[in-house]
């Protein structure tokens, strides 16, 4: 085969072979679209999980804080009440001394 119809056999395979390379270029643009698509998608229901944990974590610390206020006021009580029972039974002590003695 001569120089000229190998030319003119690749100028007539090549307009058959462009729409493929363009239908390729397509398609891979598309696939590379869809899957960074599908990256974001998974990232933002990342950040969302994230979101809602933090808010999860700042409520049960706030609920914790709560509670060792409400504890600690309970023991406030505890020891004035303890007190109180002390003094009691130091009068009620003293009182049976006298009437024994």
């Amino acid at each position: 085969m001569d120089h000229t119809a190998k030319l003119s056999l690749i100028e007539a395979v090549q307009p058959d072979i462009a729409p493929f390379e363009n239908q390729v270029h397509t398609l891979l643009n598309e696939s590379i679209e869809k899957l960074a698509q599908n990256w974001i998608s998974e990232l933002e229901a990342l950040r969302k999980n994230a979101s809602d944990l933090e808010s999860q974590v700042l409520a049960a610390v706030a609920g914790t804080k709560d509670s060792i206020a409400k504890l600690h006021s309970l023991g406030d009580l505890v020891k004035t009440e303890a007190r109180r029972g002390q003094d009691v039974c130091r009068q009620l002590s003293d009182s049976i001394e006298k009437i024994t003695a």
